[in-house]
């Protein structure tokens, strides 16, 4: 998000999130005792088709009643820098809770309202809640904080949630930030990434709770590399969020490797882009970027080596032992994990992202703001060729050496993937489908040698001091190499390498 003055019809607003309790927490910070407050209840109607096609088209349409007053609302998908949203809006009063369609068709939201959708249209999520809202002054800048605490409904589920959004009204979007953070020094504020629209739709499509992949980011050619970043960098945010959820509430291991891609999509994002956004609070985030994401290895480690490792049914004594000592280790580490993720340092990490992205000082150099295609082609061609001069003697690597390799390898995959959109030539997109699937084939063969050694490594430090160590030890490496013995993995990279070269750098 850009920083900049308000101005009519757009809404810049700051999401957030409050953990169980912590409603009470906010309503007694220092920050509001001397602002008063209104609270009102208010139910919300959004409508769209059966088959989401307004949703589809980047709008919501909503009706929201309070005190006997109806106001509709259309919102357009604007920029976003994770919980930082900045959209167009179009607001009206109208006369009951359906909507006046003839109004919303004087909004850019007219060429997806045919008559066959007009028709379709009904009220697909609902929600009830109780609105408490302050006006604060700060420094010069007006803002809105608005507690929102009630039921989100789709289809037959319901959700319960208490939300903050804090709206700059007039102002610097700067001070929205570092107000944020001052509630947070009281109350637990967790970055929102879900408006109430795609919360209702998640509920009404059995989506809450499914873990997710990296979504595809819409880059357009007439982007800066800065709002490229920023699009990039909200896309990681998102992911992990929306994971993260699903690790704290079931511990599912596909969902914590799922945040933990987001955050390695991330740091892969800082060092593509760090040509425009080196400044001094990068380098702080940098680091505490990769502080939080090495808090989540140990858990994804144990998980990975227990799928090698079988069950304890059929295993002999040893075996069993073995697994034993392992879930031990895993529970301790999930436990290590839910304590990071309930912190308040990562809250903090969480809102300095946020504030940084769309406010930091690195927006405002002359290199950001050039197009991410001529920035993006030029940063290709140097994680290609780091790639490329690996590859070609990749046999001949010591182990050290393929690691790195790895890395550069998973780097200039994120690279293409954030990149994608931008790619309209035919002849290029067979390419770049070619180049992306030799490069996944090559990471994963990388990987699973990087697995096996991280493996070895985690029971060499799991079972140092155990009276059965060697025995179990023994027994692993039998179910470690298996996969090793069936296909060599430095020849399947090598292999997959081959198909990379053949297909070269399509983005030229």
């Amino acid at each position: 998000m850009q920083v900049r003055r308000v101005s009519q019809d757009r809404e810049i607003e700051l999401k957030l999130l409050l953990d169980e309790g912590g409603a009470k927490q906010l309503r007694t910070h220092p920050a509001l005792k001397k602002v008063a407050h209104k609270t009102a209840r208010q139910v919300s109607i959004y409508y769209d088709t059966p088959d989401g096609a307004l949703r589809n088209a980047g709008f919501s349409l909503r009706v929201r009643e309070s005190k006997g007053r109806f106001l509709q609302t259309v919102k357009q998908q604007g920029a976003d820098s994770a919980g930082m949203f900045d959209r167009p809006e179009w607001e009206e009063e109208v006369e009951s809770a359906e909507p006046d369609l003839d109004r919303a068709a004087r909004t850019p939201l007219k060429e997806h309202l045919g008559k066959r959708t007009r028709k379709r249209l009904k009220p697909l999520i609902r929600s009830e809640m109780e609105r408490t809202t302050w006006n604060v002054s700060r420094d010069g800048a007006a803002i809105e904080l608005v507690l929102d605490e009630g039921t989100v409904t789709g289809g037959k589920s319901s959700e319960r949630i208490a939300e903050v959004e804090l709206e700059l009204k007039s102002g610097d979007a700067r001070d929205l930030i570092e107000f944020a953070r001052q509630l947070g020094q009281r109350a637990p504020l967790r970055l929102g990434v879900l408006t109430k629209a795609e919360r209702g739709y998640a509920l009404a499509d059995g989506a809450v709770g499914r873990v997710v992949k990296a979504e595809r980011i819409d880059l357009t050619p007439a982007m800066s590399a800065a709002e490229a970043f920023a699009a990039i960098a909200a896309s990681c945010l998102r992911q992990f969020r929306l994971n993260e959820t699903i690790v704290e509430r079931t511990q599912d291991p596909s969902a914590l490797h799922q945040a933990r891609v987001a955050m390695r999509r991330l740091r892969s994002a800082f060092t593509f882009f760090r040509p425009i956004i080196g400044d001094q609070e990068f380098l702080t985030l940098r680091e505490e970027v990769r502080w939080f994401t090495d808090q989540l290895g140990d858990a994804r480690n144990l998980d990975v080596l227990l799928k090698r490792i079988p069950g304890t049914q059929g295993a002999d004594g040893t075996e069993k032992e073995l697994r034993r000592t392992l879930e031990a280790a895993r529970e301790r580490a999930y436990a290590s994990v839910l304590e990071t993720l309930a912190s308040a340092r990562l809250r903090r990490l969480m809102l300095d992202l946020v504030g940084w992205i769309g406010t930091g000082k690195w927006r405002e150099a002359e290199m950001a703001q050039r197009p991410i295609g001529e920035f993006g082609r030029a940063q290709l061609d140097k994680r290609w060729r780091k790639v490329k001069k690996g590859g070609k003697h990749l046999a001949k690597l010591e182990i050290e050496t393929l690691h790195r390799l790895r890395i550069e390898v998973k780097k200039l995959r994120y690279a293409v993937e954030f990149l994608a959109s931008l790619e309209a030539r035919e002849d290029a997109l067979t390419r770049r489908k070619a180049f992306s699937a030799a490069l996944e084939d090559m990471q994963e063969h990388l990987g699973e040698l990087n697995d096996i050694e991280t493996a070895r490594e985690l029971l060499q430090s799991l079972l140092a001091g155990h009276p059965k160590a060697d025995e179990m030890l023994r027994s692993a490496s039998r179910f470690i190499d298996k996969a090793a013995q069936k296909e060599d993995p430095v020849a399947g990279a090598e292999q997959a390498y081959g198909r990379l070269a053949e297909a070269g750098p399509f983005w030229r």
